[in-house]
């Protein structure tokens, strides 16, 4: 008898108006993404998707962005580790430290884009979601933030209208350099308003300190740890 355990797609995540079918981490899984961190990588957003992500998803051509893609990424973490995670604090009232359990839904702070036609002088810009997958992964060929706020505006930009014409069959490297050579009088006009229909997601939480009832706002910045803790 051959030893095979039978992997499903059990559960369901609506993201973005999408319905992705998903299966928990396996031990694989995980055990990829602890060789990675063994190796004193610096894990990106974006190899933490392939590595606990992507391999447990039944719609492996679909198209994310990095904000789905974290949405994604806490939903298997509910199913595969728990729903809630540790959390040590320094209330920053009488410095005591709090030991809490926190409900990941709690800490979740979203707003969905709202995409849209940009008219900047005679210029339009349509911004929308990636449309592939290859464009996302264009972030991870930066380093600054400077560099990656740039290129996730580009990735965004799905056509452009120029005198009345169409433009949307030119190459990553074509728009770069367009959107490069832009005034930056109109650049920023875009980059404005494009921030404006963007997508934010935070991972926050107001707690109260259980020795002195002090108000407490904790950020939790970068990829989350308790993600995996």
């Amino acid at each position: 008898m051959a030893l095979v355990y039978k992997e499903e797609y059990k559960n369901i995540a609506k993201i973005g108006g999408k319905e992705i079918h998903f299966k928990p981490w396996n031990t694989k899984n995980e055990k990829e993404f602890l060789i990675a961190v063994e190796s004193d990588e610096d894990i990106t957003d974006s190899m933490l998707y392939e590595l606990l992500v992507k391999p447990c998803i039944k719609e492996q051509d679909i198209v994310l962005d990095e904000y789905e893609q974290k949405l994604l990424m806490i939903e298997m973490r509910k199913k595969s580790i728990g729903s809630t995670f540790p959390l040590s604090y320094k209330c920053s009232n009488c410095k005591n430290l709090n030991e809490i359990e926190v409900e990941l839904d709690d800490i979740i702070k979203y707003n969905e884009p709202k995409y849209d036609e940009v008219t900047v002088e005679d210029i339009t810009i349509s911004f929308g979601v990636p449309r592939t997958e290859k464009l996302i992964k264009r972030l991870d060929e930066v380093d600054t933030k400077v560099e990656k706020t740039f290129y996730n505006f580009l990735i965004h930009i799905n056509y452009i209208i120029i005198d009345g014409v169409k433009e949307d069959t030119f190459s990553f490297e074509e728009l770069k350099d367009y959107i490069e050579s832009l005034p930056t009088s109109i650049f920023d006009e875009f980059y404005e308003k494009y921030s404006a229909m963007s997508p934010n997601l935070r991972f926050e939480l107001d707690q109260y300190c259980m020795f002195c009832n002090e108000k407490n706002q904790i950020n939790l910045e970068g990829i989350p740890n308790f993600l995996w803790a």
